[in-house]
């Protein structure tokens, strides 16, 4: 048991046992989709219940020391200056400004914990400022890790505000994390999703490797950079993954339309099931990998363009005859310019995956005014939280 679930979030419902998780979850996601589907919505459990991230980001927090995070009613003695600690780990549920000090963690791997304070000792001894959220100082930023679950290895970045010396580094994150490659990069943006520059590779090389394993022994590799988007639950990707190449088995369509693409997964695992895939993404860095990916597998028919979805409908036609649209949104959804513009495109059959079911409800308002909502299945990437990835199949009526 993580004495900071609470705090953290990361593993919230721990204490919930695991079969009512998955009836909290599916029956939310019923309520929110019972306007449009009132079928039987399965559920597919997380292939593990513990250590299933790929990916995690820890901040480097410089923040007041509160006695008690927990109870929000106390109120500070003003009187009294305040004292302030340097914390690395995931940031407090519902506060942007402040972070959980890592001592526990059931969400990456065993490691961690002992990495994280290995780590802080090397910042103290080096005396390098954490990142103040409110006043916006200090030096060390946030640290991102990613490790592969079918291939070998993973990567750690630090991300800082400026440059810092790195000097043993290196040796740390290799006596824990051997095979891993090491980078820096600058965010010296006012927020965290300002985006990263100045890559710089201290060891190793500057992408990760992974693969989604499908049926029939099947492997598809993806080449990963720090800000590629991939499935945060490798093992339970792997499922859905088989489940979505599955519906396009039977859906049989000659043209493949995969928006929000990110680095082509689900062009890539459908590949030998089309003639011709578009993939659909507007992150350039999602769209390169998506490319080496192609040629990593000696995949010919995927087609990418670096675009929004709703600039991809606006400029091109969409041949509805034998299609097949693939939705893969972030947690906001479609944008309403491309869900108006799908409602009414024709193609018969519409795949849509989604981290958000309260968007996914919102969208769906719109699709439905001329898509039927054929079947729904949950898959748990996220044990012991809330959230869970929901897989509709629609229609055209």
């Amino acid at each position: 048991m993580c004495k900071n679930a609470a705090l953290c979030g990361g593993c919230a419902l721990i204490k919930v046992p695991y079969e009512e998780q998955l009836k909290q979850k599916v029956a939310a996601v019923s309520a929110l989709l019972e306007p449009y589907f009132s079928g039987e919505i399965k559920v597919t459990p997380t292939a593990l219940n513990k250590f299933y991230r790929n990916k995690i980001e820890l901040s480097f927090t410089h923040q007041p020391i509160h006695k008690d995070p927990q109870n929000k009613k106390i109120k500070r003695d003003k009187s009294v200056p305040l004292e302030f600690e340097d914390v690395l780990g995931f940031r407090q549920m519902g506060r942007w400004d402040r972070a959980v000090n890592l001592t526990d963690c059931l969400i990456f791997n065993e490691n961690l914990p002992w990495f994280v304070y290995k780590i802080n000792l090397w910042a103290k001894a080096k005396n390098l400022s954490f990142y103040d959220q409110r006043k916006h100082t200090g030096i060390l930023r946030t640290l991102m890790i990613r490790q592969s679950f079918n291939k070998k290895g993973g990567m750690i970045m630090f991300i800082s505000t400026a440059p810092f010396d790195t000097n043993g580094l290196t040796e740390i994150c290799n006596q824990i994390y051997p095979g891993f490659s090491v980078l820096t990069a600058i965010n010296d943006g006012m927020s965290d999703a300002s985006g990263i520059k100045d890559i710089r590779v201290l060891s190793g090389v500057p992408t990760m490797q992974e693969a989604i394993l499908l049926e029939g022994g099947k492997e598809i590799i993806f080449e990963i950079s720090p800000q590629s988007f991939f499935q945060t639950n490798t093992k339970t990707a792997n499922l859905m993954y088989q489940k979505v190449r599955s519906k396009v088995a039977e859906i049989k369509p000659k043209i493949l339309y995969d928006f929000y693409g990110g680095a082509g997964s689900f062009s890539l695992t459908n590949a030998d099931l089309v003639e011709k895939s578009f993939c659909v993404e507007c992150v350039p860095e999602a769209v390169e990998n998506g490319k080496k990916n192609a040629d990593l597998n000696s995949i010919k028919n995927v087609e990418f363009y670096c675009q929004t979805t709703e600039d991809y409908l606006t400029e091109h036609n969409i041949e509805s005859n034998n299609s097949l649209v693939i939705l893969d949104p972030a947690r906001a959804g479609v944008h309403p310019k491309a869900c108006e513009k799908l409602a009414s495109c024709g193609v018969k059959n519409i795949l849509y995956i989604s981290c958000n079911p309260k968007t996914l409800a919102e969208n769906l308002e719109v699709l439905t005014k001329n898509y039927t909502v054929k079947s729904a299945e949950c898959f748990d990437f996220f044990p012991n939280t809330k959230h869970i990835e929901t897989f509709v199949e629609l229609v055209l009526k």
